[in-house]
């Protein structure tokens, strides 16, 4: 069996994704602040779980600096991340992030990963955001995806809204690697690997 071809990004990526309650779309300099405004309400929790939290974003300006970071990977090729703003269909609302990075062109997969603002949290937007992403990134590019072929989320064990999340997107726990986090507050923490594929992914 030959191996198959790497994985390559389409010219233009699949953007926005609309959902019944969210738009997830490319970030544009006109969302900094806004990225200020939720980062700096929801830093306490981001800044346990996401190291980002602790060193960015602590000005309109650093927002900007972010988007412009953003945009440029975006731009790149190959691509590094695949940052996308996770939005409110009606009103435009910022409420958080997900996007994909870590792309491994000879295996074709990534991983992805989220944070969503306390306001919106427990009323499954996040899931409703990670599902439609994964939907795109493993559907064939000829069919207006990506094409990947495996997509993985990492998270803390002690993060038990992430896990639920990742295992209601429809994706397995696959594994564990033992003390290999620290988190300010408890301690060293397991790492929970969660993926799916293209061919074993079934939307919940």
């Amino acid at each position: 069996m030959e191996a198959p071809e790497p994985w390559q990004r389409p010219e233009a990526w699949p953007l926005p994704i609309v959902t019944e309650r969210l738009v997830l779309r490319a970030p544009t300099h006109e969302d900094a602040p806004a990225i200020y405004s939720a980062v700096e309400a929801n830093r306490q929790n981001l800044s346990k779980w996401m190291p980002w939290a602790r060193s960015e974003n602590f000005s309109v300006g650093q927002a900007h600096y972010t988007i412009e970071r953003f945009i440029r990977d975006l731009n790149a090729h190959p691509p590094a991340n695949m940052p996308i703003f996770i939005c409110d269909r009606t009103t435009g609302a910022y409420q958080g992030g997900t996007g994909l990075h870590d792309f491994h062109a000879d295996t074709q997969q990534a991983e992805t990963g989220y944070w969503i603002t306390q306001d919106r949290r427990g009323q499954g937007v996040c899931t409703e955001a990670v599902v439609a992403l994964t939907r795109v990134a493993l559907r064939p590019q000829s069919q207006g995806g990506l094409g990947l072929r495996r997509i993985e989320i990492r998270c803390s064990a002690d993060n038990v809204a992430s896990a639920r999340v990742a295992h209601k997107a429809g994706y397995q726990l696959e594994g564990r690697l033992r003390a290999h986090r620290w988190i300010d507050g408890l301690g060293w923490s397991d790492t929970l690997i969660y993926a799916t594929t293209a061919d074993t992914w079934t939307t919940p």
